[in-house]
């Protein structure tokens, strides 16, 4: 899980002037840094730095494997064979399967993923190379989900 940390984090005078349309020497040396508890945490291969309540961003990945594994779990219900799900998907057989248990997160998690507030670390990686429990709460405990 992430480190919280406090602390200030500079900004680039060249930046900032580029982007306030001032001319770097009119920028008071206060304006260049922020203070505010921030944490850094990994999504994928990229480093995201979080600072305060983030706005909700659907994951667009993530809403296409959710919306996939319920179509596929019910065309696994109605007998369709999982070689020729996958063939007319066009993807793996493997890939199929690891993407099917999405179906079965916990309706909250499933909200989250849908509004966009899941925890900003929960990509669809981590979700399909975890084995996932079973119970719901379990589940939530498990991915950082708040009651």
């Amino acid at each position: 899980h992430p480190q919280k940390l406090d602390g200030a984090m500079p900004l680039l005078k060249r930046s900032s002037s580029d982007r306030t349309g001032l001319k770097p020497t009119d920028l008071a040396p206060s304006s260049l840094s922020f203070d505010a508890p921030f944490s850094c945490r990994r999504r994928g291969v990229e480093m995201r730095i979080v600072s305060g309540e983030r706005a909700p961003v659907p994951d667009p990945t993530l809403l296409r494997a959710l919306h996939s594994a319920h179509r596929w779990t019910e065309a696994l219900k109605s007998g369709t064979p999982l070689g020729k799900l996958a063939s007319s998907e066009g993807v793996s057989e493997r890939y199929l399967a690891r993407i099917v248990p999405l179906a079965g997160l916990s309706p909250r998690i499933q909200k989250d993923l849908i509004e966009g507030s899941q925890p900003v670390d929960l990509t669809l990686e981590r979700l399909i190379r975890m084995t996932l429990p079973l119970a719901w709460d379990a589940q939530e405990k498990l991915l950082g989900i708040k009651h």
